[in-house]
C-alpha cells in the first residue's frame, strides 16, 4: 500500500527533472544559436587564451587552416579530418624538415628503426610500472606514431599565457617509449657506453702520459711545462655543450713541436720529397736506344707521388705513371721493349714538368688534381720559383733547347753559360726568339753600332794608340785616376775624358743586364752583383774598338771554364743562376743547395739544416719541403685533396700522395695525433680539429659541464670519468672504422648521476637529460622583399 502510494509521485519528479533538462537544451541551444549568429567574429569560440609565445597571433585561421575565416567554415572544421594541415601551419613559422618533422623526435626513420632494435631486448627485461599499463590500454598510441606525430600531440595551446607550449610531462614520454618505467632513480636502464659512442677524433693516450711520458719529462727538463690538472687541457666550450681541447700552442708544443718540424727525426730526410729527377738505368736505355737526352747519371732519388699527380693531368700522363708503376726505374736490364719506352717518355714528361713549374702558373701545373682556387697556393705556389730555377741550372742546363728542339739539343755557345749569374738558360733562350740578334763584332756585313758598344770600350777606341794609360781606379764605369806609360799618374786624363765625353752628342743611357734581372732576382743584390762585376772586369780585357756583348760572347778564359765544366772537369762549377736563386731563396726564409761559385764562403751548414724552421730546399736531385710546424697548410692542403680517391683502396697517384703523408713515419707525424676515420659512403677523414657542437645535432642526450663542476669532491673529473687501465686504446685506431674502439676511460654510471637526481634532490624528469628534437627547432625569418628605392 506504502509502495503503491510513492510510485506515482516518484514518476512525477523524474518527469519534472525530464522537463526542466530539456528546456535547459533548448535555451543552451537557442543561446548558441544567437550568440553564434549574432556576433560578428568566431573569438567567443576560444576556448582559453594563447601562451605567451603565440599570443600575438589574432586569426584562427592561421593555425587552423580547416577553419577558414568564418563560422560555417568553423563548423566544416569540427567534421572528422586529419591534423597534418594544421602542424604544417606550424612549420610555416618553425624550421624543421617536412620530411621527418611528424616523425617522433623530428628523427630520420632509419634513426628511429635502430633506436627501436637496440632498445626492444632492453625492453623484455624491463618490466613496466602499473601505471604505465593502464596509460597504454586506455591511450594507445601505437597507431599513431605510425601514421605521424602531430604538433598538437606534444604541444597543447590555449592553456593561458604562463603555460610553457613546449613543456612536456613524464608520463608523455611514457607513452610512446618501449622502455617504461616510474622515476629515473627508479626503473630506468642503465647507461651502455655512455658517453663514448665512437673514438675520439684526438690520439691521446692519457694512461701513457700520466704514468709515462709525464714523469720522464718531469725527470729530464724539470723547467718544461707538464700539465698539473685536467683544466691544464681542457675548458667548456663558449655554448657550454662540450668540453673542449685548448689549442695546441698552449698544451702538446712543448713536446711534439720538434717531432713535427723534423728537429727529433732520426733516421731519414726531415724535409718531404716533392720534385727529383728519379734516378733511371741509363746504360741500359743507351744500350736500346731509348732517346731521353741530357740526364744526370748519379741521380738515386725516388719518383714522388707528388710528381705521379702532377703529371696524371693530362690522361696521357695519367697511362703513363700507370705504365710504369711496377718498374724499377733504376734496373732496366730485364724490361721489355714497351717498358723502355714508357721509361724514356716518363724522363721527357717529368722536363717538361719542371719546364711547366717554371714558365706557367701553378694552377696549369695543378690541373688534373682540380683543387679550388683556395687551396692552390697551398698546394704549390709556395715554391718559390728561383729554387726550380736552380734545380734546373744543376740538373738540366739544356732544358730549353731540349723543349725547343728534341732530346740531346744543346743551347748555342754564346748563351750555354751567361756571365750575369741571375739569367737562366730557359729565359736567353725564350729571349733570343723574341728580340733580333744583335750584330757580332765579326760580321763585316753587319758592323755594330757605335751605341752599342761599352762606354769603356768607346774610349780606349779613340784614346791615342801611342800613349796607352792604365786605368788606376774606377767608379761607376768612368776612370777616375789612371797611370801614364812612365808609370806616374795622369791628373789630365779624367779632364780629357770628361772633355772627350761633352764634345760627343748626348746618346739615351743604356740599361745594364743587371737591371735587367727580374725584381725577384735583383732584390738585395745591389745594382750590380758581385758576379756581374767581375764579368764586367773580364770584358775589359777583350779588344778594345769594337762592339762586345758581355753576354753572348765570353772571353777565352771564360770559354775554357764552359768547356771545363761541360765535361766535368772542373772541381767546382762556374757562377750560375743557382747562386743567386739560392740567396734570393734564403732571404725569402727558403733555401736551395747551389753549385759553389768561383769565391764561395766554405760552411758546413747544409740546406736541410738551413730550413730548420720549414720551407723549401733541395738536395742533390731532389727538391724537398719541410713542415714548418703545426698546422702546416702544405701537408694539410694534399690530405684534404687526395682523401677522396684514398678511399678506393686502389693504386692512384692521390692515394700514393695519401699515404706517404699518413704513414708511420711520415714527416710532420700529423696522423699520430689525427684520427683517420673511412665511414661507408663518406670516404676518408682526417680529423684535424676534436668534436664541437655541431658534432653533437642528431643526438638524444644531452649534457652540459658547467653546472656540475662544482659539485664533485677531491677526485674532480675522474669522479664521472675513471681512467681505464691496461686497455688497447691506440690499438683500436690501427683499423678505419670509428665505431670499433676501445674506450680509455670506463663508461659513466647510472648510480653516479643518481646520487643528485633523484625524488627531494635535483630534477629527474626526462627533458632535463634528453631533447625531443634532435636537430632542434629555429624561428625561420619571413621573407621581405627590401624596399625599392
Amino acid at each position: 500500500m506504502i509502495k503503491a502510494m510513492r510510485s506515482p509521485g516518484r514518476l512525477g519528479m523524474g518527469a519534472a527533472r525530464d522537463h526542466v533538462a530539456s528546456f535547459a537544451a533548448v535555451a543552451t541551444v537557442v543561446t548558441l544559436g544567437a550568440a553564434f549568429s549574432l556576433s560578428t567574429s568566431t573569438q567567443f569560440l576560444m576556448p582559453g587564451p594563447l601562451s605567451s609565445v603565440h599570443g600575438a597571433i589574432k586569426e584562427c585561421s592561421a593555425c587552423h587552416t580547416k577553419s577558414g575565416t568564418g563560422k560555417l567554415k568553423w563548423l566544416q572544421g569540427l567534421l572528422p579530418r586529419t591534423h597534418r594541415a594544421d602542424s604544417e601551419a606550424c612549420l610555416s613559422c618553425h624550421n624543421i624538415s617536412k620530411t621527418s618533422a611528424f616523425n617522433a623526435h623530428g628523427a630520420r626513420a632509419d634513426m628511429l628503426q635502430k633506436s627501436s632494435e637496440r632498445l626492444a631486448p632492453l625492453a623484455v627485461t624491463s618490466p613496466a610500472p602499473q601505471a604505465a599499463r593502464a596509460q597504454d590500454v586506455a591511450f594507445p598510441v601505437n597507431k599513431l606514431v605510425e601514421t605521424g606525430l602531430a604538433c598538437a600531440t606534444c604541444h597543447q595551446e590555449h592553456q593561458g599565457t604562463n603555460f610553457n607550449v613546449a613543456g612536456m610531462t613524464n608520463e608523455q614520454c611514457r607513452s610512446c617509449h618501449l622502455i617504461k618505467f616510474d622515476s629515473f632513480a627508479g626503473t630506468h636502464p642503465r647507461f651502455e657506453s655512455y658517453p663514448f659512442r665512437r673514438r675520439t677524433r684526438i690520439v691521446y693516450d692519457h694512461t701513457a702520459h700520466f704514468d709515462k711520458h709525464f714523469p720522464e719529462v718531469a725527470k729530464k727538463e724539470p723547467t718544461r711545462r707538464i700539465p698539473a690538472t685536467c683544466a691544464s687541457c681542457h675548458q667548456s666550450s663558449d655554448d657550454k655543450k662540450v668540453m673542449t681541447v685548448m689549442p695546441f700552442e698552449q698544451t702538446c708544443a712543448g713536446c711534439h713541436l720538434d717531432q713535427i718540424t723534423g728537429k727529433e727525426r732520426v733516421n731519414g730526410p726531415k724535409g718531404i720529397a716533392f720534385l727529383s729527377l728519379p734516378g733511371l738505368d741509363l746504360s741500359t736505355l743507351q744500350a736500346k736506344g731509348a732517346a731521353i737526352g741530357e740526364w744526370p747519371a748519379d741521380s738515386d732519388a725516388p719518383f714522388t707521388p707528388f710528381m705521379k699527380v702532377m703529371l696524371s693531368a693530362s690522361p696521357k700522363g695519367r697511362d703513363l705513371v700507370k705504365s710504369v708503376e711496377n718498374i724499377n726505374l733504376q734496373d732496366l736490364s730485364s724490361a721489355t721493349a714497351t717498358q723502355i719506352a714508357s721509361v724514356a717518355s716518363l724522363a721527357r714528361e717529368i722536363k717538361s714538368l719542371l719546364y711547366a713549374l717554371i714558365t706557367t702558373k701553378p694552377a696549369t701545373v695543378l690541373a688534373g688534381a682540380k683543387p679550388d682556387a683556395d687551396r692552390i697556393s697551398d698546394l704549390i705556389a709556395a715554391l718559390p720559383r728561383d729554387v726550380a730555377i736552380a734545380a734546373q741550372r744543376q740538373w738540366l742546363p739544356n732544358l730549353a733547347a731540349e723543349m725547343k728542339n728534341g732530346p740531346g739539343a744543346r743551347l748555342p755557345e754564346e748563351t750555354a753559360v751567361s756571365a750575369d749569374p741571375a739569367a737562366t738558360h730557359i729565359e736567353q733562350a725564350a729571349a733570343k726568339t723574341q728580340t733580333p740578334e744583335r750584330s757580332r763584332p765579326d760580321d763585316p756585313k753587319n758592323p755594330p753600332e757605335e751605341e752599342d758598344a761599352p762606354e769603356d770600350a768607346k774610349e780606349k777606341a779613340t784614346a791615342p794608340r801611342g800613349n796607352p794609360q792604365t786605368c788606376l781606379v774606377r767608379m761607376l764605369g768612368q776612370c777616375v785616376i789612371s797611370k801614364g806609360p812612365s808609370g806616374g799618374k795622369s791628373p789630365t786624363a779624367d779632364q780629357s775624358e770628361s772633355d772627350a765625353s761633352e764634345s760627343r752628342p748626348k746618346k739615351p743611357k743604356r740599361t745594364s743586364s743587371a737591371n735587367k734581372l727580374p725584381a725577384a732576382m735583383r732584390a738585395g743584390l745591389g745594382d750590380v752583383p758581385p758576379t756581374a762585376q767581375a764579368a764586367t772586369q773580364s770584358s775589359r780585357e777583350r779588344p778594345t774598338g769594337t762592339q762586345m756583348d758581355e753576354l753572348l760572347n765570353p772571353t777565352q778564359e771564360e770559354q775554357r771554364e764552359i768547356n771545363a765544366h761541360r765535361k766535368g772537369n772542373r772541381p767546382r762549377e762556374a757562377p750560375s743562376a743557382a747562386l743567386v736563386g739560392e740567396q734570393a731563396s734564403r732571404r725569402g726564409g727558403t733555401t736551395s743547395s747551389s753549385p759553389a761559385p768561383l769565391d764561395d764562403i766554405e760552411t758546413s751548414l747544409d740546406a736541410e739544416s738551413w730550413a730548420e724552421r720549414g720551407g723549401w730546399y733541395r738536395q742533390d736531385y731532389t727538391i724537398f719541403y719541410r713542415p714548418t710546424g703545426h698546422k702546416d697548410r702544405f701537408i694539410a692542403s694534399w690530405l684534404l685533396l687526395t682523401a677522396p680517391q684514398a678511399q678506393t683502396r686502389s693504386v692512384n697517384p692521390s692515394a700514393s700522395v695519401f699515404n706517404a703523408l699518413t704513414g708511420k713515419d711520415a714527416q710532420g707525424a700529423c696522423t699520430k695525433c689525427h684520427s683517420i676515420d673511412v665511414a661507408p659512403g663518406k670516404g676518408v677523414t682526417v680529423h684535424f680539429a676534436p668534436i664541437s657542437s655541431a658534432d653533437k645535432h642528431g643526438r638524444f642526450t644531452r649534457f652540459i659541464h658547467d653546472p656540475h663542476l662544482s659539485q664533485p669532491g677531491d677526485r674532480g673529473c675522474f669522479t664521472c670519468h675513471e681512467l681505464a687501465k691496461d686497455r688497447p686504446y691506440l690499438k683500436s685506431y690501427e683499423q678505419p672504422d670509428p665505431l670499433k674502439f676501445v674506450a680509455a676511460f670506463d663508461p659513466v654510471k647510472k648510480d653516479t648521476c643518481q646520487g643528485c637526481h633523484s625524488a627531494g634532490k635535483a630534477r629527474e624528469d626526462c627533458l632535463l637529460c634528453h631533447a625531443y628534437h634532435i636537430d632542434g627547432v629555429a624561428t625561420r625569418i619571413r621573407d621581405t622583399k627590401l624596399p625599392v628605392r
